[in-house]
């Protein structure tokens, strides 16, 4: 976060110091937002994929970086002029990305519905940051342990969002039918429970022995991680919504009724076949599963309730200590991941530690930092440079394989 009323610190002007290999296209810049994105309106209008901002949430409390006591008029004022002009260098297809706690929610909300027009509001993302415990949990009422990220398109009918999927931690067991041929013609396949597969695959003479032999808890568990190794096997059957399906569908769903042990195959195109078994449609559990570091996995479709990235343990993250402000890697990876692709650039206002630019290096996007605070030289350019020599080994720098690379520059704004 930057841009309250700054503390004073001493600062030392930014002389064109370049880190990394030519050319330096991205930067670091030292300085206020507001100059700094007027500066660039003329040369930068429409260039950036993704905007994130992390402003400051307007706590009432006083940080070693900076205070962050304004009245909510006076925060308005602020943050105003520079959402409009993150809106004229957001580009047609990009989506901007604002953090804010629920102290300025409301504000912010309406300021963005008013500069983007509510019809660009995309989604309101809660993003759960820690847990009701410590000294949080003998707080009077609710415990507040999210964040909350405001997403808007410049252009809804352009915007750009790759889909996103996220680990899903309960398996599903209505995923309970083992097929021993999924290679087979659909009208050859064996059906039989999984428990009974999985029971022979362990060498027992049924689901009975071998919960006997492993215990309950012990033979469900290692039966779902079964299913999730051996998904193309793995299926579910549910019952179609007869009146939201096409006419060909419901022909299909009435002859299966009528022969309820054959497999039926409608061939839909571009869309996934419609299976169906018994007047139920085959759901198939590898549909749900990719690999991620290696590992089959169960996923679903991302929501706007992110639970899944945590903020505890990044005090180290970056080699920087930027206490109650710092975001996860984690967190900017999935907003570049969704808005972004190789190459795009990404636009930080209000750049902190660098957290946002340091992702954008790992993950191949151009940058544009902003930061008034002397941090920008001890704590954000120091850990950009390590980023790029390749020594910084925290944060997504083994999921996306970064070994360093890359370069910007640090310019006074």
């Amino acid at each position: 976060m930057g841009g309250a009323r700054r503390r004073a610190a001493p600062t030392r002007g930014a002389d064109g110091r370049t880190h990394g290999a030519a050319p330096h296209e991205s930067l670091l810049v030292h300085g206020d937002n507001l100059a700094a994105m007027t500066a660039m309106l003329p040369e930068r209008a429409g260039q950036f994929r993704a905007i994130y901002i992390d402003p400051p949430f307007n706590t009432g409390r006083a940080f070693a970086e900076y205070d962050d006591a304004r009245s909510t008029h006076e925060w308005a004022s602020f943050m105003r002029p520079r959402l409009a002009l993150a809106r004229e260098l957001l580009a047609d297809d990009g989506a901007l990305f604002a953090e804010i706690d629920d102290t300025e929610l409301a504000t912010l909300t309406l300021l963005l519905d008013e500069v983007f027009g509510r019809e660009s509001r995309v989604s309101t993302v809660t993003v759960v940051r820690s847990a009701p415990t410590g000294h949080k949990a003998i707080n009077a009422g609710p415990v507040n342990v999210t964040d909350f990220l405001l997403v808007y398109a410049k252009d809804r009918a352009k915007l750009r969002l790759a889909p996103q999927l996220r680990a899903r931690r309960p398996y599903d067991d209505a995923y309970k039918t083992w097929i021993d041929n999924p290679g087979d013609p659909p009208a050859a396949w064996r059906f039989r429970p999984i428990a009974r597969a999985v029971a022979e695959h362990l060498g027992h003479d049924g689901p009975a022995a071998a919960r006997r032999a492993l215990g309950g808890p012990e033979f469900a568990a290692f039966t779902r991680r079964f299913a999730v190794e051996h998904a193309p096997h793995v299926v579910r059957f549910a019952q179609p919504r007869y009146e939201a399906i096409s006419q060909k569908a419901r022909a299909l769903v009435d002859r299966s009724r009528a022969e309820p042990d054959r497999v039926f195959v409608l061939r839909r195109g571009a869309l996934p076949d419609f299976v169906v078994r018994g007047g139920n449609r085959v759901l198939f559990l590898a549909k749900k599963v990719r690999v991620i570091g290696g590992v089959p996995t169960l996923v679903e479709p991302l929501t706007n309730v992110w639970d899944d990235v945590p903020f505890q343990g990044i005090a180290r993250e970056g080699g920087v200590a930027f206490v109650r402000n710092k975001k996860p890697e984690r967190l900017l990876a999935r907003v570049l991941a969704m808005a972004t692709e190789p190459g795009d650039w990404v636009l930080d206002p209000f750049a902190g530690s660098g957290t946002t630019a340091a992702v954008a290096l790992k993950m191949g996007r151009r940058f544009v930092a902003i930061e008034e605070g002397a941090h920008a030289f001890t704590l954000a350019e120091p850990r950009l440079a390590r980023v790029v020599r390749g020594e910084d080994p925290t944060g997504i720098t083994t999921e996306v394989g970064f070994a360093g690379g890359g370069g910007f520059r640090v310019v006074d704004a």
